[in-house]
């Protein structure tokens, strides 16, 4: 499945941390255009990434590229277990390293994620006290802290790739390609009308053509992934204290108050008030008549 990520408006990347009482809720085995640096402090688990399978018993430190297929990282081995997830866009990097040349090894280091690097036990204890600082800091610490970190990984870090190269024996590059296109046109339209004339001619196939390539490469119609994805975007929006429900709603790609209700309720066994009422009580409702 593509994994929804919302990244605030005033942010240029996502940072969420986990706790042991307050574990990242599974996604499941999942994808999504955006890179993803991991860090997860201490106990033992397994690296589901792509074909491969690493099994790890200090915690870790992964840095892996986007639209790489992987299951989740963290553990609650210990009261103290904490995961700091960090997710952002190619496009984010790519335009921040294309003005400052003076950062030419962190972009060498952000091309190697492709090839999933999962760094050393030193190495990840060694940075692990700027992961547990993004908390304390505003945006404009994040951003610099993020900064640090990948400075420090692009000179300093030691790693194991687990790819030489991601394979996918099975499809050929120009489906593979799509298909990340694809995750990416989703990725940045889902607020707005999907058109499946505009994608399918961005590929260079004809609507019809379209349709049959996601349904072969996914097993499922592009208007249920459509749905599915901006119902998964909705519930972030509702996760991070929106209760608003039309606005939601609107943000999340729906016009139609009963279609988005009908889908909510398809993808999460309930309405989209009773999803807030569950959350944080009837008190907190507003416009929440879904």
């Amino acid at each position: 499945m593509l994994e929804a990520i919302n990244v605030a408006s005033d942010t240029s990347f996502k940072v969420a941390s986990y706790y042991n009482s307050n574990n990242c809720e599974s996604a499941g085995w999942h994808i999504h255009p955006e890179l993803e640096l991991v860090c997860v402090k201490n106990g033992s688990g397994c690296l589901h990434i792509g074909t491969k399978k690493m099994n790890y018993s200090d915690g870790v430190l992964v840095f892996l590229g986007g639209n790489i297929p992987h299951a989740d990282f963290g553990n609650k081995d210990y009261e103290d277990s904490t995961e700091v997830v960090i997710q952002f866009k190619k496009d984010f990097l790519d335009e921040k390293l294309r003005v400052f040349p003076e950062l030419s090894e962190i972009k060498n280091l952000v091309k190697r994620a492709k090839e999933v690097l999962v760094f050393d036990t030193h190495t990840k204890n060694t940075v692990w006290k700027l992961f547990e600082q993004f908390e304390l800091l505003d945006n404009q610490g994040k951003l610099i802290n993020l900064l640090n970190i990948l400075n420090y990984l692009s000179k300093h870090g030691q790693y194991q790739s687990l790819f030489d190269t991601l394979s996918m024996e099975k499809f050929k590059k120009s489906e593979i390609w799509r298909l990340e296109e694809t995750f990416e046109y989703v990725n940045n339209n889902y607020h707005k009308s999907i058109s499946v004339h505009e994608i399918s001619s961005r590929l260079g196939l004809t609507p019809n053509s379209f349709c049959r390539f996601f349904k072969k490469m996914t097993q499922r119609r592009f208007i249920d992934f459509v749905n599915e994805f901006r119902i998964e975007r909705a519930v972030e929006l509702f996760n991070a204290n929106n209760t608003v429900v039309s606005e939601v709603m609107f943000n999340s790609g729906y016009n139609d108050p009963s279609y988005f209700a009908k889908q909510f309720k398809k993808y999460q066994g309930m309405s989209p008030s009773n999803y807030l009422k569950t959350k944080y009580g009837a008190s907190l409702l507003q416009n929440s008549s879904l």
